[in-house]
């Protein structure tokens, strides 16, 4: 499921050298801007030069520090504090720290020791790991008795969850473990499992202690999943000339405003979006992102229960950003924005890997018009048509690809969506009754087990200004002798907690201190759409490290460091950090810095039609003004 990460190691590096990374004219412009390539160099070579940093250690993660929110909305220009934050850790000694490099005086201000935690899945590893499993005898005579080359194979390495590991796994080491596929000349090893085989290696002493084989199923080594391409070709999408402006990473269009970020573990983050009203931008959302993914797979089997990736958290997704591509991932009216990320073996020397079209920004027209009226007696229309900017990024993880996408409205509206495709995990079978009711056959020897998807969107409110609340929405039958009447009734969530999604409910985010003009407080509200629940045993391991899972809405008062649905340090960490540590003082809601932390997902039956390749599916959420705008805010549009 990631093992991707050895081809672009080695092809990033090599180009790295080669490749012109541009950054903003003079520095950074603004606190909130992503490290360029430049600053992630020195900050590499700031803590390579620490006499704290021990030689050959991994570099998981060098990032933005971000600023103290309050430090950030006071900020009006001129000089200001840039830091990094990095991983450093020492597989030898099985040692992570945290460091802060301040940027502006090229010094070490902060190296903590993180004792008994482990960093995600670093680049690097993935090609160690490969070249470990290979080495054990067990894996070799696996193979040879299925008749398979082991120079044929492909090598699958994941985070190993914390589920059955092996006996001889010693607690608290920094494990991995692989999966096989059968490669040899063809392209997709994914449609080609070779079932049953699973590695565990410890990568602090460099040994594999565990090689599980249950058993000879058919491997299919003929299936190419290759494309074709028969149909007429399609022309380009040439869009309407550009009506938004990017000056640095700020962005405005249509009264929006807003300031586009990057990080490595989530990638694409939205921050102060506000809408201008009156030459005064309101605030809405102080930070947006995608901070976690939870993909539990159903078939009850040994070698499948541990397998429920933590797509952010385990591996640095930000990091995977795919090179988007014009009249491919997005139309050929599409503005690119170039980052940057660390090549995490930070005593090799190499600089930054370079993610030249990482985030694209595009205007579309709306499906129909904006908005449509007609006279009741001249039937003269009054209409609008509409356009939407999408701000979006790719993001390609083992078999999987995820797309997330926020979308502008001209009614003062934003889509959250998210799209996966790519190729489903596929299970080796005997015959069509192995996978009986827990996944799909999708192939001669190859069925697709049911999974789930759960995606984690952290959303800091600032609905005009800081000062907010929540407020729950149920809609409910009221007797009354017409027998047709249903209310909406309007809760205040006093205290951090979580709620859960049903279909007569929604949220709002109230502003405290200020009223619209009809005097109830201007707001913006959480439009759900339907979600799946966890299927799995409430006290399944996995589940209880992915609590945010298990209810689709959590409510928080925002605290300086805590922006991750499942904590900062899920692989192989401690059961109930995150969102179940953040509420767990039940502190009050009432006219408080609010962050919401809303869970979305899908579960996935996979269909003969989604083998080999997945076309994109997608789900989302909707934020809507309610009582933030005195009338419609697109009656304007041209």
């Amino acid at each position: 499921m990631r093992s991707f990460a050895i081809v672009r190691l080695t092809i990033f590096v090599g180009l790295v050298c080669q490749l012109s990374i541009s950054v903003t004219a003079g520095g950074p412009q603004h606190p909130l801007d992503p490290l360029s390539a430049d600053e992630i160099k020195a900050a590499i070579g700031i803590i390579g030069k620490s006499p704290q940093f021990p030689q050959g250690a991994f570099l998981p993660i060098v990032t933005l520090k971000e600023p103290n929110k309050a430090d950030v909305l006071n900020f009006s220009g001129g000089k200001f504090t840039r830091q990094a934050f990095a991983n450093v850790y020492d597989r030898g000694a099985n040692q992570l720290s945290e460091v802060t490099v301040d940027l502006n005086t090229k010094k070490v201000v902060s190296w903590v020791a993180r004792p008994g935690l482990q960093p995600a899945v670093s680049v690097s590893e993935y090609a160690d790991a490969d070249a470990l499993a290979r080495t054990d005898t067990r894996w070799q005579q696996a193979m040879a008795q299925r008749g398979i080359n082991p120079d044929d194979v492909y090598l699958d390495v994941w985070a190993p969850g914390d589920v059955l590991l092996p006996a001889n796994a010693t607690p608290g080491h920094h494990l991995l473990r692989a999966l096989s596929f059968f490669r040899g000349p063809l392209p997709n090893p994914y449609d080609r499992p070779i079932e049953g085989v699973v590695v565990t290696m410890d990568m602090n002493t460099m040994q594999v202690i565990d090689v599980v084989d249950t058993g000879i199923r058919p491997v299919n080594q003929t299936l190419s999943g290759s494309s074709s391409t028969n149909r007429k070709n399609l022309g380009p999408l040439t869009g309407p000339n550009k009506s938004f402006e990017i000056k640095g990473n700020a962005v405005t269009w249509q009264n929006w405003s807003f300031r586009v970020g990057y990080n490595s573990r989530e990638g694409l983050v939205l921050y102060q979006i506000g809408y201008e009203q009156n030459n005064v931008v309101r605030p809405i959302i102080y930070r947006i992102a995608l901070d976690e993914i939870y993909v539990p797979y159903a078939l009850p089997d040994p070698n499948w229960a541990w397998r429920t990736a933590l797509d952010i958290g385990e591996y640095n997704l930000g990091q995977y950003a795919e090179d988007l591509t014009k009249n491919v991932d997005v139309p050929d009216n599409a503005v690119f924005l170039k980052e940057a990320t660390a090549n995490d073996n930070g005593s090799s020397g190499s600089g930054p890997v370079a993610l030249p079209n990482a985030i694209a920004l595009f205007e579309r027209p709306v499906l129909g018009a904006l908005w449509d009226r007609a006279d009741p007696t001249t039937l003269v229309r009054d209409t609008r048509g509409g356009r939407e900017l999408v701000v979006t990024a790719t993001y390609v993880i083992g078999n999987y690809t995820y797309a997330v996408a926020y979308i502008f409205r001209m009614d003062g509206g934003l889509d959250v969506r998210v799209g996966a495709t790519g190729t489903t995990l596929n299970l080796g079978v005997n015959t069509l009754a192995d996978v009986d009711a827990y996944g799909t056959n999708v192939a001669t020897s190859i069925a697709a087990p049911i999974h789930q998807h759960f995606f984690n969107f952290r959303i800091d409110f600032d609905v005009d200004g800081t000062k907010n609340r929540l407020v729950e929405e149920n809609r409910h039958n009221v007797p009354s002798a017409t027998k047709n009447g249903f209310v909406s009734e309007d809760t205040v969530i006093a205290n951090e907690s979580f709620r859960d999604l049903t279909p007569h409910r929604n949220w709002r985010v109230e502003s405290t201190t200020r009223t619209g003009a009809l005097t109830q407080p201007t707001a913006y509200e959480i439009m759900p759409v339907d979600s799946a629940v966890p299927y799995s045993d409430p006290d399944y391991v996995p589940l209880q490290h992915a609590a945010f899972a298990t209810h689709q809405l959590w409510a928080t008062r925002f605290r300086e460091g805590e922006l991750y649905a499942a904590g900062n340090y899920p692989n192989q960490g401690p059961i109930g950090d995150g969102v179940p540590t953040y509420i767990a003082g039940g502190n009050s809601l009432s006219n408080q810095d609010l962050v919401i932390w809303y869970t979305m997902g899908f579960t996935h039956v996979p269909a003969i039609e989604e083998f080999p390749v997945m076309t994109m599916e997608s789900i989302g959420f909707s934020l809507r003004p309610s009582g933030f705008f005195d009338q419609n805010p697109a009656l304007d549009a041209p």
